[in-house]
């Protein structure tokens, strides 16, 4: 400590310390004692963690642990204490035992968490497409907003304009005007300034002139023909200006950019007078001459653009405009040329839409003012919706010329978008291109250079066939059709016994008691045996149980778009039905075999199909009344006469049904399914037309079947019901008919007569409907056999 004290104390000296000697001893010894420590507790941190490492069953991973948390400076603590956990084995028993615990608490909880996370992700999805919907119709509101304002260049600038200021100039000159002064005065006016002795009110279209009273009279009667020139060109100016921005439609920009190009011809000729006026050859009289060689052409531009400007006009409104005054145009070619020019120029924009939307099936409208409205719809399950809302025809926007394409125009880009979303490789291959890749340009008569008509057609067979041969080729659309057939109009025979047979104590009872899954199952078994193990569509059918009787069925859409529709829409019919009243089949389609198989389209399948095994039940259970007659016959012929009755109405009933059975598959179904088939193979040519023949198709089923009209549905339907009447009464009662044998016979006298009364009424309704329509000619015959 000595031999330290003199160092200090000249280390003290030199750097003018005031601490002490004996103040520099305590931190040398503090600071010591911290190093001896830290030494300790990097030997012990050492220590634990060589143990820790033999006990362990992953020691790398526990290293890679350690090695984190080294910079806590609780980290030798820590080791500390897992070490004296891991030589405790009751603790480390107690540990285990209550993670097992805590893991099956986990796991409870997971799927509770699961749920929580969908519906946090389903809510977030929500709140996303809700703000892009607010963005959108913000996107919108800006638009109309923007288009509503004046161009800013005009507000800003406004002495940059071709037209008159609003600043008009005031006459200090009390002399009166000489001819010289009123030339210069008048050419100041045609180029849109105001003068000494002519000024104009610009809040008036088109404005009017203020003639200074001094004038001659002799150049008062020239003055105003002159200023007729005047007028047009401020009409013309305006409209140029105002529509330099794109805020009226592209269109409209387009025609001012071409007008701005004839105002810069009109300002040459002015120019040209100037000259001849400042050389002095320039007189009131010849001015005047030289006005009128122009002026019916700027008169004839200024009434086109007042038109277009007085009644906001814009894309095909201003087209059809244009085109109009092309069809009334004869005599003058330089007035033909001009309208031609702008013509072809002011369809530029629009047919750039057009091919956008003929050509890829996109819609192309920034200014919103193209002829396709998109409906930003979502393809979802409801693609009857889709197909037809989410594309559609503005007629307002439709030039005149186009007016008998509008539909052929439509149908194209809705084929090319809906290939779009088709499932197929090479969607390159589905945008159309032109032969000789030429864009399409507008012409008075269609010549084969400029036959955009033809082109149009071109992309329409090309979109219309490519949509048709992949729903036909790649969709196998035939055997989806064939498949349809087999299950939903009971094609295939075996599956309507097997259906019947299997899932008869199911469809015994009240739809309510129904177990869904169950007859799900029994109904997969029936679609897997037989023929039904080679369809390979028979995964799309699946089972649904109506709420709505089939009469309400079946009207309900007849009064689709009908007055009717809103009483059907909020009707809610009873519920208490049966099994076999209640059961259907439906089908799970993808796009774009949904586009045939719409909604419409499934719910007339269905009612053929409800219709279709109504029959078949009621003859299986006529034939079931059958198999207990034949009990009946071994009975003595004494007792057999009493029921001779119920033998020959159980006979009457089955014929009626086997017969109108008949006649629905034979003469109805069979028939227009040959026709239908045969029209897609050779008739049809796109999508619509094959929506169109499927439609024809069920019409004339539900037609011939007697759905559509009420009066026969009625009867057909009572005399079904009059049948199932008889066969659950002869099956109640087939073990007391020797007790009951008064009862019976008045019974079966009972429905025998209303049976008979209903098949009179029956066919003298379809007498009456074959007066109006031969068809129903061929039922009359099938029914009276």
């Amino acid at each position: 400590m000595d031999r330290a004290r003199i160092p200090i104390e000249e280390l003290i000296t030199s750097f003018k310390s005031n601490s002490t000697v004996e103040d520099i001893f305590d931190k040398l010894e503090v600071w010591s004692r911290n190093d001896a420590q830290q030494i300790q507790l990097e030997h012990s941190k050492e220590h634990s963690l060589r143990k820790l490492l033999l006990h362990s069953n992953n020691p790398v991973k526990l290293k890679e642990k350690v090695q984190c948390i080294d910079k806590n400076k609780l980290a030798s603590k820590f080791m500390e204490l897992i070490q004296e956990i891991s030589e405790d084995k009751k603790l480390t028993v107690f540990l285990e035992k209550r993670y097992k615990e805590y893991e099956r608490d986990t796991s409870c909880s997971e799927a509770v968490q699961y749920y929580k996370d969908e519906i946090e992700k389903r809510n977030e999805f929500q709140k996303q497409r809700q703000m892009k919907k607010e963005i959108r119709d913000k996107k919108v509101v800006l638009k109309k907003s923007v288009c509503k304002q004046t161009p800013l260049w005009k507000n800003l600038r406004k002495y940059q304009a071709l037209d008159y200021f609003n600043i008009p100039m005031t006459c200090s000159d009390t002399t009166y005007p000489e001819e010289h002064d009123l030339v210069d005065d008048i050419l100041s006016c045609l180029q849109g300034f105001h003068a000494k002795f002519i000024n104009s009110n610009k809040l008036e279209t088109p404005p009017a002139f203020n003639i200074n009273e001094d004038i001659d009279p002799q150049f008062k009667c020239i003055v105003p023909k002159i200023l007729r020139l005047v007028s047009a060109y401020t009409i013309i100016c305006r409209y140029s200006e105002e529509n330099r921005q794109s805020h009226n439609g592209c269109v409209n920009q387009a025609l001012a950019c071409y007008i701005s190009k004839f105002i810069r011809d009109y300002l040459n000729f002015i120019i040209c007078l100037e000259n001849q006026h400042k050389s002095g050859e320039l007189s009131l009289q010849s001015l005047s001459f030289a006005a009128q060689a122009h002026v019916y052409k700027m008169e004839f531009v200024a009434r086109i653009v007042s038109t277009i400007t007085q009644e906001k006009k814009k894309g095909g409104q201003t087209l059809s405009v244009l085109h109009e005054e092309m069809t009334q145009c004869y005599i003058d070619e330089s007035l033909k040329k001009l309208l031609a020019g702008m013509v072809e120029v002011s369809t530029i924009p629009f047919f750039q839409s057009l091919e956008k939307w003929i050509f890829k099936g996109q819609v192309f409208d920034p200014c919103d003012e193209f002829m396709i409205k998109c409906g930003n719809l979502i393809l979802s399950d409801d693609t009857e919706k889709y197909w037809n809302r989410c594309y559609t025809v503005r007629n307002e926007y439709v030039p005149s010329y186009l007016e008998k394409f509008k539909e052929i125009i439509l149908r194209t880009g809705k084929y090319l978008n809906a290939l779009y979303h088709c499932n197929i490789p090479n969607k390159s291959n589905l945008i159309y291109t032109s032969t000789n890749n030429e864009k399409l340009i507008y012409s008075m008569w269609c010549s084969d250079s400029t036959n955009y008509l033809k082109t149009i057609n071109d992309a329409y067979m090309f979109a219309s066939s490519s949509l048709l041969n992949v729903l036909l080729i790649d969709y196998d659309l035939m055997n989806r059709l064939k498949s349809i057939k087999r299950y939903f109009l009971l094609e295939q025979g075996d599956f309507v016994v097997h259906l019947l047979d299997v899932c008869d104590e199911e469809l015994k009872k009240p739809t309510d008691d129904i177990v869904y899954n169950r007859l799900e199952s029994l109904l997969d078994i029936c679609l897997r045996v037989n023929v039904g193990c080679v369809d390979q569509y028979k995964d799309d059918i699946k089972m649904e149980l109506k709420k709505d009787p089939l009469s309400f069925q079946i009207f309900q859409i007849l009064a689709i778009q009908t007055e009717k529709e809103k009483d059907y829409t909020n009707f809610q019919p009873s519920s208490n039905l049966l099994g076999i009243q209640s059961f259907c089949l439906g089908l799970t389609t993808q796009w774009p075999v949904s586009l045939i198989f719409n909604e419409t389209v499934i719910s007339n399948y269905q009612i053929l199909f409800r219709l279709l095994l109504l029959c078949k039940n009621v003859e299986r259970q006529l034939l079931k009344v059958w198999l207990c007659d034949k009990h009946l016959k071994k009975i003595p012929n004494s007792s057999a006469i009493t029921y001779k009755k119920a033998f020959n109405l159980r006979q009457n009933m089955l014929l009626f049904v086997q017969n109108l059975e008949y006649y629905m598959f034979e003469e109805v179904i069979e028939t227009q399914w040959q026709a239908f088939t045969s029209a897609i193979q050779y008739k049809v040519k796109n999508v619509d037309e094959l929506l169109d023949e499927q439609q024809k198709f069920l019409n004339l089923c539900l037609k011939n079947c007697m759905v559509t009209n009420p009066d026969l549905m009625k009867s057909s339907r009572y005399l079904l019901e009059l049948c199932t009447e008889f066969s659950d009464y002869i099956l109640l009662t087939k073990s007391h008919l020797n007790h009951l044998k008064l009862d019976f016979e008045k019974s079966i006298q009972i429905l025998e007569n209303k049976f008979t009364a209903a098949m009179i009424d029956l066919l003298k309704c379809i007498r009456k409907m074959s007066r109006l329509d031969s068809g129903w000619t061929l039922m009359e015959c099938t029914l009276s056999k």
